[in-house]
């Protein structure tokens, strides 16, 4: 005999309790999915400043010295163009074949086409600005800075006040830092042990971020480096270093190690033996390198 039963399919209110059902795995499921991207592109950040250690003592072993912030005949102000720091550690980072594009003998950056070049190595994957930086003259963006030190260069940053006046004077020809223009620093000179000294950082968008070229001039040194004064504590300032990963920004020290260093990191104005902790971490020979919370 046939079935006398007929096929049963889902009720409205089966329906209505599936969809249900499926939206609140989705919205279980959404930060953990959200979380697990941020975790992968925190790690990729990271990985793009282990390279960055590498490439820097590889360049020290080769050179006996950190290469320089940027170079130029003199200190004066003024509308050229010069290489910096990333351009030559390029050969260590993989990016031999654009190194050798590169006219060394005048030091400009032409074509500009060249220098618009989208290096991911150079990018934090958090940050999603525009790989051409529109804040800097239209070269190709760079999220990653060399510590220049706890004192601010002396002159006016694009939108404000740095901490002196006027703007247009001579670059600082030393540095507390890691770099500055036309710098040789040794590891030997870090006195306060490289595991203790910052030699990068990151330089998100909302600060600015830098340019792998190197600087438009010589008054325009945040292309290249960026200090650790107090007035441009992590997080805080367009001057400073500055992330998009929550909580605070990656940190390259001197020993080729990457930490993540808290925006809540005490940090206050110089003072005679009463220097704050974000500020010795950026001074390479303060006498108070121990004791840092890493």
């Amino acid at each position: 005999m046939p079935n006398s039963q007929s096929a049963r399919g889902f009720t409205l209110v089966e329906l209505l309790v599936v969809i249900c059902l499926i939206a609140i795995v989705s919205v279980l499921l959404l930060p953990a999915v959200q979380h697990s991207r941020d975790a992968a592109r925190l790690a990729q950040c990271k990985n793009n400043m282990k390279q960055l250690g590498l490439a820097f003592h590889n360049y020290h072993d080769t050179f006996l010295a950190l290469p320089p912030g940027w170079t130029q005949h003199y200190p004066q102000p003024g509308p050229q163009t010069r290489f910096g720091w990333s351009v030559f550690i390029l050969p260590f980072m993989e990016q031999a074949a654009l190194y050798q594009r590169l006219d060394f003998q005048s030091q400009r950056a032409e074509p500009l086409e060249l220098f618009q070049t989208q290096l991911a190595v150079y990018r934090c994957p958090e940050d999603s600005s525009d790989g051409i930086n529109s804040q800097r003259g239209q070269f190709g963006t760079m999220n990653y800075s060399v510590n220049f030190g706890p004192v601010a260069p002396p002159r006016l940053i694009e939108n404000g006040l740095a901490e002196f006046w006027p703007g247009q004077v001579a670059t600082p020809l030393k540095t507390d830092g890691l770099a500055h223009l036309n710098s040789m620093v040794r590891f030997r000179d870090i006195t306060d042990g490289t595991s203790n000294t910052f030699l990068a950082g990151e330089r998100s968008a909302t600060g600015g971020a830098a340019i792998w070229m190197g600087v438009r001039g010589n008054e325009f040194e945040t292309d290249q480096v960026t200090d650790c004064s107090h007035g441009h504590a992590i997080n805080t300032s367009e001057a400073g270093f500055s992330s998009r990963h929550i909580g605070g920004a990656h940190f390259l020290m001197c020993d080729g190690a990457v930490r993540f260093v808290s925006e809540k990191t005490e940090s206050g104005p110089l003072v005679k033996d009463q220097m704050k902790l974000y500020q010795r971490l950026s001074h390479r020979s303060d006498g108070e390198g121990g004791g840092i919370p890493f």
